[in-house]
């Protein structure tokens, strides 16, 4: 039923004409329900020209007013889409560029909520083992083909409401709020597993490919770079372990500050 009424609210919402006849249909039932009141209680009789400027006249404007409303809110999200879908995405691999992932997970209430808010949920950072390699033996070519593929196969993986980036070059950036620790390891095996198993079809010839991924889980609160930084550690230790592996770790309970987080 709650979620009901919340697509219904959106939907009147994103509706200009809707939120006008919702708007104006309620001031008209609070409205005559006053005058009813008033009229059963001091005895008032009904005036019709009182009922009109007090009812009808304040309806027309409050219409205007929720039409316009309504109008500039659509605007203002076909304007935010078509950011996303356009200036917002990186053109290689249809994921979100570095600079709207940044700004979207550093503002994700589960980072920024209330401090009674729960705050839990994983960040991946998934490194294409040995792109450089792949780009000088087969050519640049090969390489961007190899990256739209494992940016597909991120994107498959994950739920719609998690959030997907390019943090540029070889590296990809992947925002599971709420996730447990067994949503993100099934979600980093899951993608670590998909991808070498696949086989690319790269300069004529296929070629397995592989991916390294540090995955850190949070229950506190803690900002974008300190995520990122803690991400880094861990994928430093995937990589050192022998690649196409997934290393995790879980950030210690601490203040919210630029130094490095402590992790264990």
């Amino acid at each position: 039923m709650r979620n009901w009424l919340k697509a219904v609210a959106n939907r009147i919402w994103g509706n200009p004409i809707l939120l006008a006849v919702a708007g104006t249909l309620a001031w008209l039932v609070f409205s005559t329900g006053c005058y009813a009141l008033l009229s059963s209680t001091a005895g008032m009789e009904a005036d019709v020209k009182w009922l009109a400027f007090a009812v009808l006249l304040p309806s027309v404007f409050i219409a205007a007013a929720l039409y316009a409303t309504g109008k500039q809110a659509r605007s203002l999200a076909d304007l935010r889409r078509d950011y996303e879908n356009t200036i917002g995405r990186d053109s290689l691999t249809s994921c979100l560029n570095s600079t709207l992932f940044s700004a979207l997970v550093d503002a994700h209430p589960t980072l920024v909520g209330s401090r009674a808010g729960r705050r839990q949920g994983s960040f991946l950072i998934v490194d294409v083992d040995q792109l450089s390699e792949l780009n000088r033996t087969a050519g640049q070519r090969a390489g961007d083909r190899a990256l739209r593929a494992v940016g597909e196969i991120i994107r498959s993986s994950v739920r719609s409401d998690d959030i997907v980036g390019r943090l540029g070059g070889d590296r990809f950036g992947v925002f599971l709020p709420g996730a447990t620790r067994e949503n993100a390891e099934a979600v980093a095996e899951r993608i670590r597993t998909t991808v070498s198993e696949a086989r690319f079809r790269l300069g004529g010839i296929a070629r397995p490919l592989g991916v390294s991924i540090g995955a850190i889980l949070f229950e506190q609160e803690i900002d974008y770079d300190g995520l990122v930084r803690a991400a880094e550690q861990t994928l430093r230790h995937a990589k050192e372990n022998g690649r196409n592996r997934v290393e995790y770790a879980q950030v210690k309970p601490g203040p919210m500050a630029s130094s490095r987080p402590a992790l264990h």
